[in-house]
């Protein structure tokens, strides 16, 4: 433990001890709001977004630059936010919720494992790139939708939902259509396609807010059409695109969308 703390304060920790230690610290505040008074869970759950974005910037600092800064500590945060919030709606037991957090402390190592590698490979080429991309995706997809989950258990009104949808999903569109080629900047590219997918988002959640349906139902529809509309953008940015992806989107859409329409109480 000496050697540990030794180590730390002399800067010598490795990058990978960095990002156990983080992982490890979140875990312990998260599984902590449990035992807090309620009127403090948001300034529990505000402080766990704080210490994400200062502990990504530790871990991450040497090649962070540029619009890097910004992309590459939203996705934590959003994930750690949405986790935390999530966190309430869990049945108030330690058989439910330790579970949960065991699963958060290893979701957040990798996903700093996944930020590190596109910190580098934006730097230089690495073979790690590809594979770095599809769990960001699953990431970026988990932290939809426990947002997304959290924002329509709070039944608001239509235009309300449409807007808070669209604050989720935007920057994450962001940052995932960028990480295709990891600029220093923001393209131009990336930035009408994150815009009309993020206004295709809104106008869902906006479709759907007049729905009967369940809010676990709700963002697994809207998640879903993320996913679509990510899978095609990706492609698009990287001048791929064919119809045959295009069918294969869509029928993985259907059949979500299927499903949800069969499991949708119509009637009273």
């Amino acid at each position: 433990m000496s050697s540990l703390f030794s180590k730390i304060t002399s800067y010598q920790i490795t990058k990978r001890q960095k990002l156990v230690l983080m992982s490890f610290f979140l875990t312990v505040v998260l599984v902590a709001t449990q035992t807090v008074p309620e009127n403090l869970r948001f300034a529990t759950i505000g402080f766990l977004a704080l210490s994400t974005l200062l502990l990504a910037v530790f871990s991450l600092w040497g090649e962070l630059a540029g619009a890097k800064y910004f992309l590459l500590l939203l996705l934590p945060v959003y994930f750690v936010v949405g986790a935390s919030l999530f966190y309430f709606l869990l049945p108030v037991r330690w058989l439910t919720r330790l579970p949960f957090a065991l699963v958060f402390g290893i979701s957040v190592y990798l996903l700093m494992l996944t930020a590190n590698i596109y910190n580098v490979a934006a730097v230089r080429t690495i073979a790690l790139h590809r594979a770095a991309r599809a769990v960001g995706m699953l990431f970026t997809l988990v932290a939809a939708f426990f947002l997304i989950n959290v924002l329509l258990s709070l039944h608001f009104q239509f235009y309300l939902n449409a807007l808070g949808v669209s604050l989720i999903a935007g920057p994450l569109y962001v940052v995932e259509l960028w990480s295709v080629d990891l600029e220093e900047y923001i393209s131009r590219k990336v930035a009408l396609y994150a815009g009309i997918f993020t206004l295709v988002s809104g106008q869902m959640a906006m479709i759907f807010s007049f729905w009967p349906l369940e809010p676990i139902n709700g963002a697994l529809i809207l998640v879903t059409v993320m996913y679509v509309l990510l899978g095609i953008g990706q492609f698009a940015i990287v001048g791929g695109l064919k119809r045959r992806s295009v069918y294969e989107y869509i029928g993985i859409a259907s059949v979500v969308a299927l499903i949800v329409l069969i499991t949708t109480r119509w009637g009273g």
